[in-house]
Formats: C-alpha cells, structure tokens, sequence
C-alpha cells in the first residue's frame, strides 16, 4: 500500500513539539518525535527564525503530505498567546511554503480526537495514545507527544472533513 506522513506541530516559542506520524497499512506510527527549544535570551526574530528552520528540517527529512497545527488558545495571559501565535503563522508560512496542506486544530479537537473527551489533560492523551492508539514510542516530554496527538486528529479527521465538505457543495 502506501504511506500517508503527517507533521504535528505543538507550537510555542520556548519549547515547540514536532511529530511525524505514518499511516501504512491501517496501522498508525509514530516516525520521529521531538521538541525544538529556543533560549529566551535570543532576540525573537531568530528564536522565530530557528523554529522555522527546524520545521523546514523536518519537512526535508520524513516529507511529510501534510500539516497539522494547535491552534492558540486565548487565555488570560496575552503576551504568552501573541507569542504563540508569532510561532504558529512562522510555522504555518514553513508549511505552506513547501506546498503542504496545512490545518489547525483547537486543544479541544485534539482532546476529542484522542480521547473521547474534550477536556482531558495532557496525562490522559499521551495515556490514550498508547492504550486506546496503540502507538509506541510516545515522547516523555509533553509538547512532544502533544505534536504526536495532533498529527493524529489529522490522520484520523482529515478524510471525515474533505467528505463533509464534499457532501456540503451537492
């Protein structure tokens, strides 16, 4: 059969989580997962510059069909979520530079996605994507693992969203 590869990004300027999943023949993988770290002492441009330069690095490197993202939550710390947010259109324009479809999902899609649950903690999702997935080699680092749920709402939600929308236009 073939291999269908999804980059998960779990976006943020200090610490970034990437992933690349592998469907290959019903069964789901996980190739690489990792966590880019910034130092904040770095002027933001290049903490912004070296995420892109990891993202285009991981691209090069599992050439992955698409991209899927975390959308920034809004809370009350808005500094925090701007600079989130910074890293995410970096990201995004990385993806969409290589000619890759690239899709957001919001925490709670993915919580759903993984879990059944959208307000379960990120214990819970690394746990669900060993027991309920199957996956193995689920990163100890949380952003890490997070870029691995992420990737798989988009391996699982992306055919189930192109046939709504299909669905939506007869």
């Amino acid at each position: 059969m073939f291999d269908t590869c999804v980059l998960g990004v779990d976006p943020g300027v200090a610490r970034c989580g990437l992933a690349a999943i592998v469907r290959r023949n019903r069964r789901t993988e996980v190739r690489w997962a990792g966590t880019v770290r910034t130092s904040t002492g770095m002027p933001d441009a290049e903490r912004l510059h070296q995420l892109g330069r990891a993202m285009r690095e991981a691209i090069g490197r599992f050439e992955p069909a698409s991209v899927a993202i975390e959308r920034v939550a809004w809370n009350r710390n808005q500094v925090s979520a701007l600079q989130v947010a910074r890293a995410t259109g970096v990201l995004m324009a990385v993806g969409a530079e290589a000619g890759l479809e690239v899709e957001e999902y919001s925490p709670s899609e993915v919580k759903s996605a993984v879990t059944g649950a959208g307000n379960a903690t990120k214990d819970q999702v690394a746990e669900a994507l060993v027991r309920l997935h199957g996956l193995r080699g689920i990163p100890a680092e949380p952003d890490a693992a997070d870029a691995v749920a992420v990737a798989l709402t988009h391996l699982v939600g992306a055919p189930l969203k192109r046939a709504a929308a299909r669905a939506g236009t007869r």
